[in-house]
């Protein structure tokens, strides 16, 4: 039996072959496991929703209060697997990656960077540069990760007909884009106040004052073609004709979006899945003002550190954003991470050296696991379009070997590739480690071990002669700094005799030591590199 054919089949559904149960709050977190993998489900699921001539629109969408972390990361995993699995299904469809970079800035940003303090109120899109910086990085990042497409501008923004779209919030208010959807929604609040249990209608809107910028405003009188209001930020009472400053809740501007984009599915952290949340209160909107579906919804679990109960926040600052995982991990490695797991599961990430080699191993034993069929090739087609690759030298070996060998990296691939002949997946699987010890794991190096200095330094003048452990640790503080490192014969092989004898006359005469500053560089070039 070859490989393809011991893989479990790509589900096939038609249309209408399976009505969709609604069974309320619980059915959010429902998913049928006898798929491949969880992203079939939802897949299957829009594909028994929409015709077969229906492009599917997945939505992936995020607020740039900060830079956007590897809990971002998840909601457009998310997406784009379901959008794989649909394309494996013979079904069309794209992902919507919107910016809600009309959102406010809350006070605790401002906290956190008095730089901010101005824009309190305001939405992020008014600290342009800010804002734009944030959003090209996660488009970078995307882009690396083969997700967002290669031709997409820097603000990820693609030609007509791509499976790709980007769309900034600022711009579609501002250029006001949903105004028939936002006066409908101002002229029926009574009832959509009803529908979502808010006791004051107006309390569902906010508005951007057209005089300072700031949402700090009381709405005095709310029609669908003007809107009367006080500004408690500057004072001023003002009468807009403009639907763009009126700023719906989150309920509400989801919903409109979802009407005005046609969007058929939405990934969203559990946090937002709960009892009582947007994903569970506006189900009536949808069956009794849109009369349209809910998106099918794609329940994620929280991105966290081990040992943490506290989600990665962006606004809070200090969490890994994707080019850490990047720099130290081949994509296909990454995107491994997002989708091993169900998708209901908390992630756990770190970039501690236990944390960071278990996943490594991990990873190898899933891509060898995948060149046998089941469910990992199921998995490996869904993150890759290349078929499972041989196996590479474990990343525990190979970090152990750029520390004996001085973190010289040609050197490395060298040595490994006697046994294993594809060099361009060791070198990288090199470089990866290489950028792991230079970012993460300086403590682990030998050349921060504790300095001797209880030991006199190397004084000969030649390297002759009985090498005894004394000897060793003599020739390694006037080198390094350190009590033991690389044997003589490494160092030699590396470096030569010159060269060492010169380098322990210069810290005799100077007090540098050449060749640690050399390292030093290099762990530096390895960490830049990532």
């Amino acid at each position: 039996m070859t490989v393809a054919e011991s893989a479990p089949a790509v589900p096939v559904v038609a249309p209408g072959s399976a009505p969709e149960r609604v069974t309320g709050y619980a059915d959010l977190f429902a998913q049928d496991r006898s798929q491949p993998h969880w992203a079939f489900d939802y897949a299957a699921r829009l594909a028994r929703r929409h015709p077969v001539d229906h492009r599917i629109l997945i939505q992936t969408s995020m607020s740039p209060s900060g830079a956007f972390h590897i809990g971002n990361l998840r909601d457009t995993i998310c997406a784009h697997l379901v959008h794989r699995a649909l394309t494996a299904m013979g079904r069309r469809s794209g992902i919507l990656l919107s910016f809600d970079d009309y959102d406010p800035f809350r006070p605790g940003q401002a906290a956190s960077d008095p730089a901010l303090s101005d824009f309190v109120g305001r939405p992020l899109a008014a600290a342009r540069e800010r804002a734009t910086a944030i959003c090209r990085a996660y488009i970078r990042e995307l882009k690396q990760l083969g997700i967002c497409p290669a031709d997409a501008d820097p603000d990820g923004r693609t030609p007509p007909g791509s499976t790709w779209d980007t769309h900034y919030q600022w711009e579609r208010y501002t250029s006001e884009t949903y105004r028939d959807l936002q006066r409908d929604m101002v002229k029926g609040r009574s009832k959509l106040a009803k529908l979502l249990g808010v006791s004051r209608p107006d309390r569902l809107f906010s508005v951007y004052c057209e005089q300072c910028g700031r949402n700090d405003t009381e709405i005095l009188h709310l029609r669908p073609n003007r809107v009367r209001y006080r500004c408690h930020a500057c004072t001023a009472i003002l009468t807009t004709t403009r639907v763009g400053p009126v700023k719906p809740s989150w309920a509400l501007d989801w919903t409109l979006r979802v009407a005005h984009e046609h969007i058929d599915c939405e990934p969203a952290g559990q946090d937002h899945c709960s009892a009582g949340s947007t994903m569970d209160r506006t189900r009536p909107l949808y069956q009794r003002h849109l009369r349209i579906h809910q998106p099918v919804i794609v329940p994620y679990g929280l991105v966290r550190e081990p040992g943490q109960r506290r989600k990665i926040s962006g606004s809070g600052g200090g969490g890994l954003v994707a080019a850490d995982l990047l720099a130290v991990m081949p994509v296909t490695m990454i995107l491994w991470l997002y989708s091993r797991q169900n998708c209901l599961s908390d992630i756990r990430v770190t970039m501690r050296r236990d944390w960071f080699l278990a996943a490594h191993a991990e990873y190898d034993r899933f891509r060898e696991q995948a060149t046998r069929g089941g469910r990992a090739l199921s998995l490996h087609r869904l993150i890759s379009d290349d078929p499972p690759a041989g196996p590479l030298p474990g990343m525990r070996r190979v970090m152990g070997l750029l520390h004996s060998y001085c973190y010289d990296v040609d050197r490395v691939v060298e040595l490994l590739s006697k046994t294993t002949k594809d060099e361009s997946s060791i070198r990288e699987r090199v470089g990866h480690a290489m950028a792991w010890i230079g970012a993460h794991g300086r403590s682990t190096s030998w050349l921060f071990a504790d300095a001797p200095d209880d030991l006199p330094l190397f004084h000969g003048d030649d390297l002759a002669g009985r090498w005894d452990r004394q000897r060793h640790q003599r020739l390694h503080a006037s080198l390094f700094g350190v009590r033991s490192g690389p044997p003589l014969r490494v160092l030699l092989d590396l470096f030569g005799e010159e060269s060492l004898l010169t380098a322990v006359a210069d810290h005799r005469a100077t007090g540098r030591r050449p060749l640690r500053e050399l390292l030093l560089a290099r762990l530096d070039g390895g960490a830049g590199e990532g």
